[in-house]
């Protein structure tokens, strides 16, 4: 009885396998293709992503955050021989101040419905 249902099986999968396929099974297919393995890009680029960006939750930092955060002290401590250090200082907070001038007189209503935390 097992040989003839595997003789059966075997026969209606090479007669399926000798079928053609569709144009539209073709196009169907390769969108499915192509859909899964751009998902699987997006998940191992992400996790890439994170493994060089990420703070863990105990603080664990990635290259790419120790590198700028190495910069941005090294920055600093040389601030007092940069001139161009003070004047982009100067520059951004010239900025800061007059987008928040703009923000309080020509958009009071942002300012006035703003959630404050009342710690």
């Amino acid at each position: 009885m097992r040989d003839l249902l595997n003789s059966k099986s075997e026969k209606l999968l090479r007669q399926l396998i000798r079928e053609a396929l569709t144009d539209t099974d073709k196009r169907e297919i390769a969108r499915i293709a192509k859909r899964q393995s751009k998902e699987h890009f997006d998940k191992q680029i992400s996790g890439a992503i994170e493994r060089e960006l990420g703070a863990s939750f105990f603080g664990t930092k990635g290259k790419i955050n120790k590198f700028v955060d190495g910069e941005i002290t090294k920055r600093f401590k040389n601030a007092d021989r940069d001139r161009d250090f003070d004047s982009a200082v100067i520059s951004v907070c010239r900025r800061v101040l007059k987008a928040l001038h703009d923000m309080h007189y020509k958009r009071s209503n942002l300012i006035d419905n703003m959630p404050i935390p009342k710690k």
